[in-house]
């Protein structure tokens, strides 16, 4: 009895276990796929990581480097008047020293002659500069000077006006000497002998010769030009107002002392700038 169901037992367990078998392999199977497709997920997430992080790295900074471009070429502006809006050595405003005057270039330039019958000097200004004076009320701000129909002087009388040594109406007489590092020539106002009004006076392209006097007329043989280009001498003198007497007379360029220095007081009123010969003119074409 015993060994008749033998095979049968036998038959049903091994349909157990196949059975068993097949279920744990279909579980296994999915166990696979789903830790394959976690492990793909994770995968592609860290190249995704990878892939972002290199293009930041990458990706060009446009800030700063735009930053370090301008640190390394500051930008900068030049506030300087053109040559010809600022007095100097040249002219101002398309006249020059030695340049003749006629009634067309008058007319051209819109310059007006003032009243005198000197023909030989006289002055022109421009109507449209001007400034008010507490005292004298409207007057011209620059006024050229034409001796023998030629221009001989500039004279600046306005605060606003540009001066190519960066001196202006009203500044402090310190700020003439530090401009012209003290090589100026002191002289005492004719009219003003106890020292209130004085004049600085500087020689711009000339060494003097020989033994003229400081303030004396220079001739040509008194001058030697330093450049060769130049064809006329040309110097300028402050007038300065507020003063202090320090002489009777005149101190060279050479005889500055530090107690002179130091006891120099004032302020610019005008300036003057041209010929020599004009610039001895006290009293200008009167």
């Amino acid at each position: 009895m015993f060994d008749s169901h033998k095979p049968l037992l036998s038959t049903k367990m091994k349909s157990l276990l196949f059975s068993a078998c097949l279920v744990g392999g279909v579980s296994l199977l999915t166990s696979c796929d789903s830790q394959s497709s976690t492990t793909d997920d994770n995968t592609a997430q860290m190249d995704k990581n990878t892939a972002a992080s290199q293009t930041d790295t990458s990706a060009p900074v446009t800030a700063d480097n735009n930053e370090t471009a301008i640190d390394k070429e500051p930008i900068t502006i030049d506030t300087s008047p053109p040559d010809d809006q600022m007095v100097s050595p040249s002219g101002y405003q398309k006249l020059g020293f030695g340049q003749v005057i006629t009634p067309a270039i008058l007319a051209e330039l819109g310059l007006t002659k003032q009243e005198s019958d000197n023909e030989q000097c006289y002055y022109v200004s421009d109507p449209k500069q001007y400034y008010m004076d507490q005292s004298y009320g409207k007057r011209a701000s620059v006024l050229y000077q034409v001796i023998d129909g030629k221009v001989a002087l500039i004279t600046i009388r306005d605060s606003k006006t540009p001066f190519y040594t960066g001196v202006h109406v009203d500044d402090a007489v310190t700020a003439v000497m530090s401009a012209h590092d003290d090589s100026l020539t002191y002289e005492v106002d004719k009219y003003a002998v106890d020292g209130d009004f004085y004049n600085l006076i500087a020689n711009v392209n000339f060494i003097v010769t020989g033994d003229a006097d400081a303030g004396a007329l220079l001739k040509k043989e008194d001058i030697k030009l330093n450049n060769a280009n130049d064809t006329l001498p040309i110097q300028v003198e402050y007038h300065i107002k507020g003063g202090q007497k320090l002489s009777n007379n005149t101190i060279s360029e050479t005889e500055w002392t530090v107690e002179n220095k130091r006891v120099l007081k004032g302020n610019v009123e005008s300036i003057d700038i041209g010929i020599p010969e004009a610039i001895y003119l006290v009293e200008g074409c009167s």
